[in-house]
């Protein structure tokens, strides 16, 4: 069973192909969970929950519920959930409040206990070794001193909203860092079963390690 579906940013258009795998894979007579705490201070967390339901309701998916503070929640808390929703927005601001909140181990222990998360954008970004590809385009206003993301991917990082455009400044992390990315394109995600992680959605995706440039085509395996 997949759990972790991962994508690389858009609008409902861009990200339809992968929007459809995901509500396909939860039960649909249970209300998904949508954590939109990532766009504080960006857009209105009333806008946020309209945008959710625009993209899921027409997939049928008709039950939201969302959190926006996410201090004293417990893996107890997300029983009666289909399946978590982690929005995008800024990437430094979400993982400092997983942090605070201690709300990052409860989501580590739903995750390892096969519950289906789905992240765009910053909520992808995450889940890589590290959140510092996303410092080209989020601010870190918190203040952050580490960096470590919850690491589910093999030891990548994940890139989003990835152009070609991007290649000189993923080489540069690279050198600097010693990670190696996912580089997701707006339109791409990847989604995870039991340590397989497969490319997914409307495009390739790429991987950058060792100095090198990798196409990873729709349902191949990341190794």
């Amino acid at each position: 069973m997949v759990n972790l579906f991962l994508s690389g940013g858009g609008d409902k258009e861009q990200t339809e192909i992968i929007d459809k795998e995901f509500v396909r894979a939860i039960n649909l007579n249970k209300p998904l969970l949508y954590i939109p705490i990532a766009m504080h201070e960006e857009i209105p967390y009333e806008d946020c929950y309209k945008w959710i339901h625009s993209v899921f309701n027409p997939l049928g998916i008709t039950e939201i519920e969302m959190w926006t503070d996410l201090e004293a929640k417990s893996l107890e808390d997300l029983r009666g959930f289909s399946s978590i929703y982690i929005g995008g927005g800024n990437t430094f601001y979400l993982l400092n409040a997983l942090r605070e909140t201690g709300f990052g181990k409860v989501l580590k222990e739903y995750v390892d206990k096969k519950g289906i998360v789905y992240g765009g954008s910053a909520g992808a970004i995450i889940f890589g070794r590290d959140i510092l590809t996303s410092s080209h385009m989020d601010p870190n206003h918190t203040n952050l001193k580490t960096f470590e993301g919850l690491n589910y991917l093999k030891n990548y990082s994940i890139w989003c909203h990835y152009e070609t455009s991007n290649d000189d400044i993923i080489k540069e992390y690279l050198n600097k860092y010693g990670c190696s990315v996912i580089a997701l394109p707006e339109e791409t995600g990847i989604v995870m079963s039991e340590g397989i992680v497969k490319v997914i959605g409307g495009s390739s995706a790429y991987i950058f390690r060792n100095r090198e440039k990798d196409l990873v085509k729709l349902n191949e395996e990341i190794q």
